[in-house]
């Protein structure tokens, strides 16, 4: 589940995004599409400090300062994800193969600081501003199901809706919300 959550809330608190412009939607295709060629240029785009809002409460919702300190390391893509100024946990991405849709596929996982073991490898598809996170984990004995979709507006705005399904096929929204960068 850790990495399910990882780069939209990690583990913060217990958007329809708004359509994407011309210059937007070409400024992300410039960063992700395949003419890239750059399997890292789309994680790029996660690197810097961010609020995030979650969504569906009848209160006004606290914003979470949430900062992304992200760099390659090799063949690896790491984030250095921070919350409320929490070191939270580091990210780990490796790019396996270009999707037939232009985008590119990644192996994730997350690691973090109070040494819990490692999470299983989770996947992640990238195809232009859309993200989308698949994990699973053993709940009490039976397998469950984690989607996560970011879902980007331009280079500085993301809703997210995170996902819980127990036989991968019927999601359930666990929390949704938007990202917006920090000028």
């Amino acid at each position: 589940m850790i990495t399910t959550l990882a780069l939209c809330l990690f583990t913060i608190l217990n958007r329809a995004a708004a359509p994407l412009g011309q210059s937007d939607q070409t400024a992300i295709a410039a960063k992700t599409g395949p003419a890239s060629g750059d399997p890292y240029a789309p994680l790029r785009l996660y690197d810097g400090e961010w609020d995030v809002t979650p969504a569906g409460s009848d209160k006004a919702a606290e914003i979470v300062h949430l900062e992304n300190r992200c760099a390659k390391a090799g063949d690896f893509f790491v984030c250095n994800q921070i919350v409320k100024g929490k070191n939270m946990a580091l990210i780990v991405f490796l790019p396996t193969h270009p999707l037939e849709s232009g985008g590119y596929a990644y192996r994730n996982q997350a690691l973090r600081p109070d040494s819990d073991g490692p999470s299983s490898w989770g996947s992640l598809e990238i195809t232009g501003d859309h993200w989308v996170y698949l994990s699973e984990a053993t709940d009490q004995g039976k397998k469950v199901y984690f989607r996560t979709t970011n879902t980007f507006s331009g280079s500085d705005k993301i809703h997210f809706e995170v996902q819980h399904s127990d036989d991968g096929s019927k999601w359930t929204t666990q929390m949704s919300g938007d990202e917006v960068r920090v000028k």
